[in-house]
């Protein structure tokens, strides 16, 4: 009898870690207390946010922000941080691309989306710089698909096109140092295990002069 309430009791806890399982929209991992954390959604295979992330010796909470320049600035300041400086948001585009490469061959997770604070999709991210002579702006565009992990250049442009051309942009905000609630990670390690991938990705830098 009591072997038998034991196997039910069981069972239903399975079933109720399933249904969170299925409910939940997102979880974290983080590969180990030096890295940063990845915020995923497993239903979309998209990557929504990093904590921590390092850069030029200040740790970022990333998100993702879709608008046009014009738009997103005044109330978005994070996709400004590296703006007046090109070296800096080369440097910032550079960490965020080889931080997802190392992530994806230490942890075997897919992500071939970012998703944006209001749930849209894109496979690219943009970090935007004046050019360093003053003549002109761009942006470091980071490229995600199934099967590649891109960065490239994109300068020097005019500023109808920047200021008024709709991207997702990468939104670097000084880090809180706030872990993710605690059940969104226990969920998070339920689903990890069931979030790998088979397929091997290639991964390609592409740089324009």
């Amino acid at each position: 009898m009591i072997q038998k309430s034991l196997a039910v009791a069981t069972a239903a806890l399975a079933l109720m870690c399933s249904g969170l399982i299925n409910k939940a929209e997102a979880f974290s991992i983080t590969p180990d207390q030096n890295n940063p954390t990845f915020i995923l959604n497993e239903e979309k295979n998209s990557l929504k946010a990093i904590r921590g992330l390092e850069v030029l010796g200040k740790k970022y909470d990333v998100n993702f922000v879709t608008g046009t320049f014009e738009d997103l600035s005044p109330i978005n300041r994070g996709i400004t941080t590296f703006y007046v400086n090109q070296s800096d948001a080369q440097k910032a585009g550079t960490t965020l691309w080889q931080t997802l490469i190392n992530f994806y061959e230490s942890s075997d997770n897919l992500f071939s989306k970012i998703e944006d604070i209001d749930g849209n999709l894109s496979h690219q991210w943009n970090i935007p710089f004046v050019v360093s002579n003053g003549l002109g702006a761009g942006w470091w565009r980071g490229v995600i698909d199934e099967h590649n992990i891109g960065l490239f250049p994109i300068a020097p442009i005019n500023a109808s096109t920047f200021y008024f051309t709709e991207l997702t942009y990468a939104n670097f905000q000084a880090s809180t140092g706030a872990s993710v609630p605690e059940p969104l990670t226990i969920i998070g390690s339920l689903t990890a295990a069931g979030f790998g991938i088979a397929i091997k990705r290639k991964f390609v830098s592409m740089h324009q002069n």
